[in-house]
């Protein structure tokens, strides 16, 4: 049915046009397979460096802060990977704690389970809520 109606058309453009049909698909496919690469690229090869370690009082008085006012926490464990440099920081809210485990909620990647004495740092994160922006 295209081609009829491409064949009739009274558009020189629209009757003399040359669909590529997958050519053009594959295109579209590399371009954005190139760049999906290029970005878990990048993801793989940030080095996150080891902040300076707290006290477990500072440790506390940021956790009691950031559960009183429901606020967002960047957390740092005290873990190394086999490189020697320190796991991604975990990105959250603290909703509760149970013993020596922190529940930790974020969007992305739900409620993750942190040990209270394998944190390193701990820093409040100065994201402004979305309801509060003007």
């Amino acid at each position: 049915m295209g081609e009829v109606f491409m064949s009739y058309h009274s558009d020189p453009f629209v009757r003399d046009y040359d669909d590529r049909g997958m050519a053009k698909w594959i295109g579209f496919y590399l371009s954005e397979h190139t760049s999906e690469m290029e970005k878990d690229n990048t993801a793989r090869n940030k080095v996150w460096f080891r902040k300076d370690p707290m006290s477990e009082f500072e440790i506390g008085e940021v956790l009691e802060t950031a559960y009183k006012d429901h606020s967002t926490v960047i957390i740092q464990t005290a873990e190394l990977n086999a490189e020697g440099t320190a796991f991604e920081d975990i990105v959250g809210v603290v909703e509760g704690f149970n013993a020596n485990i922190l529940y930790v909620s974020d969007v992305n990647s739900g409620v993750q389970l942190v040990a209270i004495d394998s944190i390193n740092n701990i820093q409040l994160s100065n994201q402004s809520k979305w309801s509060n922006i003007s």
